[in-house]
């Protein structure tokens, strides 16, 4: 299997789980009324975003504040078009161009952080950096689930290829999210 091939799935399996994740939260009144769960999901959804910019050669964006969404669907919708808008770059991305370097706008955090320049960093390790920090910020929002009394949903990637590499099952939403 290609590396494209690779990406192409984790990004996938990646869109799968947060829908998982949010159909959990929106299904309980307890979760949905946690701000705890909110601050991760919608930080999941800002990195995503932001990545999105960072692979479109474009500036960060000025992220908008949590007070702009009215509910947690709303929230829900904007992470729904970030996937959205994720797929579509994710069908033009082909395997020359996954060596390429990328410049991280966040670079001079991590060298006041480590003390000094780090190794170039590339496209491919940008795609693996936004599917695992995901899968980790969503292991934290399954974690709170469970303290809320809430069972949270499998979003293993062995599951989902188990289950036949499904599509992304998201709630019913009744916000659009590029009405934020």
């Amino acid at each position: 299997m290609s590396n494209v091939v690779m990406l192409h799935k984790l990004v996938r399996h990646m869109e799968w789980a947060d829908a998982r994740v949010w159909n959990a939260v929106l299904g309980s009144l307890a979760a949905r009324g946690d701000s705890i769960l909110r601050d991760r999901l919608f930080h999941i959804h800002v990195v995503q975003w932001g990545f999105l910019h960072l692979w479109l050669n474009r500036p960060l964006p000025e992220f908008p504040d949590q007070s702009k969404f009215p509910d947690l669907p709303s929230v829900a919708s904007w992470g729904r078009e970030a996937h959205r808008e994720i797929a579509v770059y994710m069908g033009r991305v082909d395997e020359s161009g996954l060596e390429e370097a990328v410049t991280l706008p966040f670079a001079d955090y991590f060298v006041k952080q480590f003390g000094g320049p780090g190794s170039p960093i590339t496209l491919a390790q940008t795609m693996l950096q936004v599917t695992s920090h995901s899968s980790h910020h969503r292991g934290q929002v399954n974690i709170r689930l469970r303290e809320l009394g809430v069972e949270p949903p499998f979003v293993d990637l062995i599951v989902w290829a188990w289950l036949g590499e499904p599509s992304a099952d998201w709630p019913t939403l009744s916000r659009d999210a590029t009405a934020i």
